[in-house]
């Protein structure tokens, strides 16, 4: 029985507590979640854009070679990295495309993992 009454006790004070003491301070007790995601991803924005600044054209190879370095890792099914001519609106260069050959269509290469595909007379590089 006083166990009974102990615990009613408390659950009195915390009622008393919340109804009276006790001001959640709303969204406010989030916003430092908040921050540190932001700031996380502010760090991955920054640490993405100085790579792309740094990135540079690879040499140029002639579309004989890179046909036929296509054609052998389609058959071998071996991954490649593609760089295309192409450079964005800030004057970046082409980012790298990787994975395997998984056909052609029409004048374009198809890489796994990609869902687009590539025209051939844009590649500029392929390893």
């Amino acid at each position: 029985m006083a166990d009974q009454d102990e615990l009613t006790n408390q659950l009195v004070r915390a009622e008393r507590f919340f109804r009276n003491d006790y001001h959640d301070r709303g969204m406010v007790k989030w916003q430092g979640y908040f921050l540190s995601d932001h700031t996380e991803d502010v760090g991955k924005y920054s640490k993405k854009r100085a790579i792309d600044q740094e990135r540079q054209d690879q040499p140029e190879m002639s579309q004989e070679v890179i046909s036929q370095f296509l054609m052998k890792a389609f058959d071998q099914r071996f991954p490649v990295t593609i760089q295309l001519r192409n450079h964005t609106a800030s004057g970046l260069a082409s980012p790298f495309y990787h994975g395997k050959v998984m056909g052609f269509q029409g004048d374009n290469v198809v890489l796994s993992g990609n869902t687009q595909s590539f025209p051939m007379s844009q590649i500029l590089w392929i390893n």
